[in-house]
Parts: C-alpha cells; structure tokens; sequence
C-alpha cells in the first residue's frame, strides 16, 4: 500500500467522524448528557478495550514481519555457506554445484518474491531445489575433505530449507478474516462513542478536533496491523530480496568466470 493511499484513508476517516459529530450537534439542542463525567466510564472502557486488543494484534503482526524478515536472510546466509563448501569438489562438481545454486538464488528473487504477494511458492525455485540434490547423489566422496564438504552443504540446506519454509510461512496473513471484522467494527465504535459527548455549547473545533483525533488514531493503527500483516505486498517498508542479492553479488564476484545454467531471472537456458 503506498503512502498516498494510506494517507488518503486517515484523513477519509477523520473527515467522516467529524461530519458526523457536526450533523449530531446539528439536531441537537441540548448536550446528550447533561453530566458529561457519566458518559467518561463508557469511553474509557470502550477506549481501553480497543487499546488492548489492537496491541495484541500488532505484537502478532510484528512477529509476522520479523519472522518473514529473519528467514530471508537465513536462507540467504545458508546458501553462501552451500557455495562455499562446493569448493571441496572437484572443479566439474563445484562449478556445477555453484551454478545451481545461483540460479536458485536468482529465481527466488525475480520470481518467488512475486509470488509470495499472493502467499504462493514458486515452481521454479522447486526445480532448482531438485537440480542440486541430484548433484548431490552423484557426488563420488574421494578423500575425507570431500566427505567434510558434503556434511557441511547438507547442513547448511537444511537451515536453507528452515529460512525458505518460514519466509514462505509468513507470506500468508496471521490475521484471519474474522478478526479484521471484529476490529474493524471495534475501532467503529471507538470512533462513534464519541459521539455521546456531542455538546453543541462547545465549539465545534474542539470538539471535532477531539473526534478526529480518535478517529486517525484508530485507522493508522489498523492500517499498521495491515502492512505487518502482508511483509512483501509493494510498497515503502516492505521486505525486499535485499539478502539473497547481496549472496548472489557476492558468489558472482568469488567466481566471475563461472558458466551459470540459467537466465538472469533464474529460468533454465533451453537443454
């Protein structure tokens, strides 16, 4: 969501509160409560309720975006390490090895990032996965630095696989439909409480300024939960595949001269 848009939604929500508090003083002629100090335990209670909750959604959603966030670049580290550990095969193995994970890397940045706006893996990323296992059983283990290297690609897939499966994890929302209904409708009745206070004794700048307030508050809020909620949808702060580039940056410039067997996209040149 851009800034604009979000923007836009804020001050929606702050003009309709405060047209509302203006067509309620306009039919009244008297103030809804004659003792405003009794209407004070209602908003406070309703205030307090919608705090409580939004903060528990907001504390899930930011465990969402960090957990997205962390196994990206976990995934990332641990593809490094695989290429590195390459190095204890022979050139032929190595290079082949190197090259698959390349266009591993390459193909989660131009094509799994997409994907996982609609919380869907890619294929490709899959096809490159089996590339290098495949490798992997035709490795002949010669000397006991083969056997070193194997052990260590192995465990360092294994942590690929754990940052991969939580960065896939955390591209579907945490917050169910139902809890977006209920607050949603919270943060309504947050806003429209207000309107028990309506005085039209008062001046309307206040009082429209009071409401209004509310009303920013209670949208920026759920508009916080939204972009937590959905870490790779575009937009300023999303996450970005900045740690696989700079894996990928840094295995192209260990080995410049290396023939990778894919595209710049990670799709496979044609056999």
């Amino acid at each position: 969501m851009s800034l604009l848009l979000a923007a836009a939604i804020v001050v929606a929500a702050v003009s309709v509160s405060v047209l509302l508090l203006a067509a309620v003083r306009r039919r009244l002629a008297a103030p809804l409560l004659n003792e405003p100090a009794r209407g004070t335990p209602m908003i406070t209670f309703v205030g307090t309720a919608f705090a409580v909750l939004l903060a528990f959604i907001t504390l899930a959603a930011f465990q969402t975006y960090n957990g997205a966030k962390t196994g990206a670049a976990t995934e990332a580290v641990s593809l490094l390490d695989m290429s590195k550990s390459a190095g204890f095969f022979p050139a032929s193995e190595r290079d082949e090895l190197r090259g698959d994970f390349i266009c591993y890397g390459r193909a989660v940045v131009h094509h799994e990032w997409l994907a996982m706006r609609s919380g869907k893996p890619a294929p490709l990323v899959d096809a490159w996965i089996a590339a290098y296992r495949t490798v992997f059983q035709r490795l002949t283990l010669r000397s006991a630095g083969e056997r070193l290297g194997l052990q260590d690609m192995l465990a360092s897939a294994r942590d690929r696989t754990d940052g991969r499966r939580d960065r896939l994890t955390e591209a579907t929302p945490s917050v169910p439909t139902p809890l977006w209904i209920g607050l949603v409708l919270a943060g309504c009745i947050a806003v429209l409480i207000q309107l028990v206070m309506a005085d039209p004794r008062e001046h309307m700048f206040v009082q429209g300024g009071m409401i209004g307030v509310v009303a920013a508050m209670v949208s920026i809020g759920l508009l916080l939960i939204n972009f937590l909620d959905h870490p790779y949808r575009s937009g300023p702060g999303s996450i970005q595949p900045t740690a696989m580039t700079s894996t990928l940056t840094t295995m192209r410039q260990q080995e410049p001269g290396l023939r990778v067997p894919c595209r710049a996209d990670g799709v496979p040149f044609p056999a």
